[in-house]
């Protein structure tokens, strides 16, 4: 044989021996790499996951809230019961039969602001209070206490003396005029 040629055989077992292994190295790190992820020094496949993590990381005192509230979202009619059970004797719907509210005591602080809007009326502009709330309304108190006069005298007065058009001369309560100057009954 050619030593030639037995050497350039030997050179090509060679040469197709290290293609080999370095196709199986390839391989080997390509198989490394895709079922691991990722490879560390030295070919170690790591042990990190890749899958997105769920933690929260919430404070131990906003967890327990959390908690609580979906428990209660859970037992709502239990909730709703507890609730109903503390609270039936506050929300009694009976009154007690011995309680006597009467009408004024419940009217009385509504019923004190208008007497003094009505009086402030009275005092500032007696045409408009006669106007507006003696012969529009039949509320005639302020008139009735000031001049010591029945409702149908104060009616009258505002009628004849305050909202006339007429000139001729009206019959005027001698307190009215002790109260206001004459000036203040203008047509």
């Amino acid at each position: 044989e050619n030593p030639q040629k037995s050497f350039l055989c030997h050179h090509n077992r060679k040469q197709k021996y290290r293609e080999k292994m370095v196709a199986h190295r390839l391989i080997i790190a390509l198989l490394v790499v895709h079922s691991s992820g990722s490879v560390a020094g030295f070919g170690v496949p790591s042990l990190r996951s890749f899958r997105p993590t769920s933690a929260l990381n919430l404070e131990d005192h906003i967890a327990d809230m959390i908690d609580k509230e979906l428990y209660r979202l859970q037992h709502m009619q239990e909730f709703e019961d507890e609730w109903n059970k503390k609270n039936a004797a506050v929300l009694d719907t009976k009154l007690p039969e011995q309680l006597d509210l009467g009408d004024d005591t419940l009217s009385e602080p509504v019923l004190h602001k208008q007497i003094v809007r009505d009086r402030k009326l009275a005092e500032k502009n007696p045409q408009m209070y006669c106007a507006d709330r003696c012969v529009a309304t039949g509320n005639c108190d302020v008139y009735e206490d000031m001049f010591d006069l029945s409702p149908s005298e104060v009616m009258n007065f505002c009628e004849e003396c305050v909202l006339s058009e007429d000139e001729e001369p009206c019959d005027v309560p001698d307190k009215f005029l002790e109260e206001f100057s004459p000036y203040d009954l203008k047509p």
